[in-house]
């Protein structure tokens, strides 16, 4: 017995030494994410009761991170090693919690390959590294289960420190995310099914414990939960999602996710004499759908929150489900199995995903040390810089950390004249270069087509993934390779008066009471819906079914402008994909000239020839001066944001 002992001792803990390696290996070296220093924008408070107010209740989370680092980062400040070490220990328990409740539920073996698994995967490796509510969201998660376990399936002694523990950490679980408050109690209620006449009062009061924890922050979730959150940008999940979801949790790799299936296909088939459903794989299946069926159903059908950091709380109990079924029976087979799912999930986390490589979310430290690097070489009075997220005060944290003073713009892209103001700012810039840098926040494809226009040379590029830093600058040996390029200018010369053969208006509304360029204008009256359309095919303006086309118009309008660009794709004889630019935040003073552009991507859905339709929409029936109204696609013009990128 004791070498029994022994040897699980071992196993147990060369598993926890493969989950600390893989954890603690870089996890200081790379960039903070924009949570994270969203979440330290929220602590830049001197009393409690001022990050409660400011850097807690606009919050989508509940308070304990929050509150966490508030006390934290004042002790060991705010470097990536001191900040996010405590998620990682977290990610490092929770992996022997997980060992030790599957052993409970099914026996070594299962806890040997379940807590194995959540050690060397992606995906959990990732969310114990980042110092967000999800490395003790799944540790307090399985403390809960853990607790919740010995005080129903237990032996009877200590029943009341049981009970204290159990009401403690379900707490726990509500104080820091309400995914894992959900998950809480759902493990709460199941526990209503398994209560002893010895075990029902010590359960009731351990909820009752629970509450009065979390009661004070009662009135915090209340207002957090009428806040729009992630719904506000969050896509609502699509039929495949589940599927989607347990793929991504295994690196994404069909090669790992079939290792895994074959070992739980020969569990059933080696062990399928001593099979036998028990209460806990009921208890393991329950407890991971749940979470995603209330997740999906709510996203759908109220408000857009399921991700797959948020199913993260349920995932082990689908791992201890899968590997429920190994018996202790065959000691030399399962010792191959498991040295060989190591070996396989090793390769595949380190290799295959190269996981301590790519890039997961857009970097700030890149595009800071690019900005300083830049503006020293080529002078801050040589340059503008101009930088896009959610926040100032997250663009500026390595500036600030570095104590540079480094001069810059700020935009967010959510605005809504973030395109009109950048035209605006490109217009006016009279210096030879000029940046432009932005990470994981929405960066319309219009910005580089604008800063192309003025300048066209791409000096330095430093591509990341959803970030970006580039250096644009002026030189008259720069031309962009032209595929396309429509322009009128309207200009009336009644005996040789050409429109070009792609464009489409009534000539008779060409009119000289207000120009842009030249003696002519196009007007548009109120009773016109469509001033001008572009009528030609996909192949002609865009090469190898990729890229983006531009519009720009100059407008003069004496009274209110609604008008919209439209993008029109498909066979003129079925359905056709329909994309609209607002024009309106561009027209900001009535009786003066003023530039319009979109610039629209070609839709994946679009064939070579299918006719392709670009127009000024005037829904808003009013009325208005056009000129020169150009169109125009260019071979550079081809983003792709999410492209796997690697750190350097």
């Amino acid at each position: 017995m004791r070498d029994i002992l022994k040897k699980e001792n071992i196993f147990f803990w060369l598993i926890i030494s493969i989950a600390s390696v893989l954890r603690i290996y870089n996890y200081y070296n790379w960039s903070f994410s924009h949570d994270e220093l969203s979440a330290f924008v929220r602590l830049r408070y001197n009393s409690f009761a001022e990050l409660f107010e400011n850097g807690i209740r606009p919050d989508g989370h509940p308070a304990f991170v929050q509150l966490f680092l508030f006390i934290w980062t004042k002790l060991f400040g705010l470097s990536e090693a001191a900040v996010r070490f405590p998620f990682v220990v977290a990610g490092i328990g929770s992996v022997a919690l997980l060992y030790f409740i599957a052993k409970k539920w099914f026996g070594f073996t299962t806890a040997c390959f379940s807590s194995l698994t959540l050690a060397i995967l992606d995906f959990p490796i990732l969310y114990s590294q980042l110092a967000r509510p999800y490395s003790f969201g799944l540790f307090f998660s399985l403390l809960a289960v853990w607790c919740w376990t010995n005080l129903l399936f237990g032996s009877g002694k200590r029943i009341y420190l049981k009970m204290i523990l159990y009401g403690i950490a379900t707490a726990l679980c509500m104080l820091t995310h309400y995914f894992a408050f959900f998950f809480a109690v759902i493990v709460a209620i199941t526990g209503f099914l398994f209560l002893k006449k010895e075990t029902l009062k010590p359960y009731l009061f351990s909820g009752v414990i629970a509450v009065l924890i979390f009661l004070p922050h009662l009135s915090i979730s209340i207002h957090q939960l009428s806040l729009g959150g992630v719904g506000e940008w969050l896509a609502k999940p699509e039929k495949d999602y589940l599927w989607k979801f347990i793929l991504y949790s295994f690196n994404d790799s069909p090669f790992v996710l079939i290792v895994v299936m074959i070992l739980f296909i020969l569990s059933l088939l080696i062990y399928h004499l001593d099979i036998s459903f028990s209460k806990f794989q009921f208890i393991c299946i329950a407890w991971f759908l749940l979470p995603f069926i209330a997740g999906y159903y709510y996203s759908l059908n109220v408000n857009p929150v399921l991700q797959y950091s948020t199913l993260l709380f349920s995932f082990p109990f689908f791992l201890i489900f899968l590997f429920s079924f190994f018996k202790e029976g065959n000691i030399k087979i399962n010792r191959i199995f498991l040295i060989s799912l190591g070996i396989v999930l090793l390769f595949s986390t380190v290799v295959e995903s190269k996981f301590y490589n790519r890039e997961y979310f857009g970097v700030f430290k890149e595009i800071n040390q690019a900005v300083v690097d830049i503006q020293k070489k080529y002078g801050k009075e040589n340059v503008t810089t101009a930088l896009n997220t959610s926040d100032r005060n997250i663009m500026n944290f390595y500036f600030e950390r570095w104590s540079d003073n480094v001069p810059f713009d700020f935009y967010a892209g959510d605005s809504s004249s973030f395109i009109s103001d950048m035209l605006k700012k490109i217009d006016s810039c009279k210096t030879p270069y000029f940046i432009y840098g932005w990470s994981n926040f929405m960066s319309p494809y219009e910005i580089p087509e604008l800063i192309k226009r003025k300048f066209p040379c791409i000096v330095y590029d430093e591509k990341h993934f959803n970030s970006q830093i580039t250096l644009f600058g002026k030189n008259d040996t720069c031309k962009r390779d032209t595929l396309f390029y429509s322009h009128i200018s309207f200009e009336k010369d009644h005996r040789n008066f050409r429109i070009p053969t792609h464009m489409e208006f009534d000539s008779t509304k060409i009119d000289s009471t207000h120009s842009h360029s030249g003696k002519y204008s196009l007007t548009s009256e109120s009773k016109n819906k469509f001033c001008i359309t572009l009528r030609t095919s996909v192949k002609r303006i865009f090469i190898d079914n990729a890229g983006c086309v531009n519009v720009s118009a100059w407008i003069y309008s004496n009274d209110k402008f609604n008008a919209q660009l439209v993008l029109e794709i498909g066979d003129p004889n079925s359905k056709r994909d329909w994309h609209a630019k607002l024009l309106p935040k561009f027209i900001k003073q009535t009786g003066k000239w003023q530039e319009v552009f979109a610039t629209f991507e070609l839709p994946s859905s679009a064939y070579p020839d299918d006719e392709l339709k670009i127009y000024l929409w005037n829904p808003g029936k009013n009325s208005f001066y056009l000129d020169d109204f150009t169109v125009s696609s260019f071979a550079d013009s081809k983003y792709d944001y999410y492209a796997p990128s690697f750190r350097k």
